[in-house]
């Protein structure tokens, strides 16, 4: 479930990427067009939901919970994300979604078994 992190983590780098700017080097005579970006505050709420999944242990009930606060978060906000990307966006947050549909949280040692030679339910007489 490691590369679910990985992978929250890379889409989270991937849509951050065409807003940072960057280029050196000498500008050609027709200067490029800059790749539309997706505004700062949606971008840094989107990755805080994800650093959350990516440190959340896989599997667990928190990582589900927090992939559902990031799809409720990524629908809220997609129509302020450049269109060419709210398809990768929503897809990889699907998917993500999908992936963490159950969890399972772990149970302490005895907890999931009645110990032995104790009776249980209701005593007669009572």
């Amino acid at each position: 479930m490691r590369w679910l992190s990985a992978s929250v983590a890379a889409s989270s780098c991937a849509l951050l990427l065409p807003g940072c700017g960057g280029g050196g080097g000498k500008q050609a005579t027709t200067p490029r067009p800059r790749p539309p970006r997706i505004p700062a505050d949606v971008a840094q709420r989107l990755a805080a939901e994800a650093d959350l999944i990516a440190s959340a242990q896989p599997g667990s009930c928190t990582a589900r919970a927090a992939a559902a606060r990031l799809q409720a978060k990524a629908i809220h906000t997609i129509q302020r994300v450049p269109t060419r990307y709210q398809e990768p966006l929503m897809s990889a947050v699907n998917d993500l979604v999908a992936r963490s549909a159950q969890c399972t949280e772990p149970t302490q040692r005895g907890e999931d078994k009645p110990e032995r030679g104790k009776k249980q339910g209701k005593k007669k007489g009572h």
